[in-house]
């Protein structure tokens, strides 16, 4: 071989080798899908502004929620296309159950266009006063990876084919990677540290308020319900039968991130009652709720809004970092959600 032929051999070599880093260089970039602004609801929950069939609407960000659903008014204004369910299950703590599903025929979040996506239409009004037109469930939002900052109150959608841990695109002093398990259901339960116990707890954007159960605050936390440390607040949902308490504990952590001092409600776990009381059987909507009984707590907004959280489905991680700037809540039109806690279906 010439010195020529070895020289072209070398400078297609190198070309290629270049041309390969550029690839694996653009694989590795996020792709970002839609951009939006949201506002807070009297409870904190994350209401995103949206097009329903060119309709503008809110929902509610529910990374608690199983499946994505409509207000019962959404699908008489919209005139959507309802099928009955042959056998419903239970819907929220109170043991409400979805009996129809709806089909919504364009839905675009930001410029993120659905074509066609099957929600579970909500068995009683989800606001007193209608402002709320339903829930973005784990059905939808497992397919992207979703950024949720609370200093700027955005959500941005990316797409999950990138390189994995390549996420990080904000300026933070640091993040903490924290592995999560995704259930079959599309929940979200990371480990967490509360008061030096670890605890597997539901992260859950569909609910204000962070909770645990009461079977664990007595057991793990030897804690008694009606003293001056566990305080009665309220019931559950109005149920007299159901009291909430509430503790203030000395620190929740999650990985180096800590949060001191957080409220946390304590009730009884409703949701295994009520799945131990009910047949889940013969329903699309239905399948597994694996979910149900496993944790002994639910991480609501209320403890996550002074941070910056990108959900990796895909990759099955939780990055979290203070969020960039000082959180000022916007407000959105006053809207009191049917039951706070209980933002979608079996959550």
């Amino acid at each position: 071989m010439t010195c020529r032929s070895v020289c072209a051999l070398l400078v297609c070599v190198l070309a290629a080798a270049t041309l390969s880093t550029a690839a694996s260089a653009d694989d590795c970039k996020l792709a970002l899908l839609a951009t939006l602004d949201f506002t807070e609801g009297p409870s904190g929950q994350i209401m995103l502004p949206v097009t329903m069939q060119g309709t503008p609407k809110l929902m509610l960000l529910d990374t608690g929620g199983q499946f994505s659903a409509v207000d019962p008014l959404v699908t008489d204004d919209l005139k959507l296309v309802t099928y009955r369910l042959r056998q419903g299950f239970v819907a929220n703590a109170a043991g409400n159950s979805i009996q129809q599903s709806a089909v919504i025929h364009g839905l675009d979040i930001g410029r993120l266009h659905v074509n066609e996506i099957h929600v579970a239409v909500w068995p009683s009004p989800i606001s007193r006063d209608g402002t709320i037109a339903g829930f973005l469930g784990a059905d939808l939002l497992r397919n992207y990876d979703v950024d949720i900052d609370f200093g700027s109150h955005q959500v941005k959608f990316f797409s999950q084919d990138h390189c994995p841990g390549k996420v990080v695109y904000w300026s933070a002093p640091s993040v903490a990677v924290v592995p999560m398990h995704m259930e079959y259901s599309g929940h979200i339960i990371v480990p967490v540290t509360l008061d030096g116990h670890e605890i597997d707890a539901l992260f859950d954007t569909g609910a204000s308020t962070t909770h645990l159960s009461l079977e664990a605050a007595k057991n793990d936390f030897k804690l008694v319900p009606g003293s001056s440390d566990m305080p009665k607040v309220g019931e559950f949902n109005g149920a007299a039968s159901t009291p909430v308490y509430l503790h203030t504990f000395k620190s929740l952590a999650l990985q180096d991130i800590t949060i001191n001092n957080p409220k946390i409600a304590i009730s009884e776990d409703l949701e295994k009652t009520n799945f131990q009381q009910n047949t889940h059987l013969g329903s699309r909507l239905s399948d597994a709720d694996e979910r149900v009984g496993v944790t002994d707590m639910e991480i609501g907004t209320r403890e996550m809004r002074h941070f910056h959280i990108y959900i990796a489905y895909k990759e099955q991680k939780f990055y979290i970092s203070p969020a960039a700037e000082p959180v000022a809540a916007a407000t959105a039109p006053s809207t009191q959600p049917a039951s706070a806690g209980t933002a979608a279906a079996t959550h």
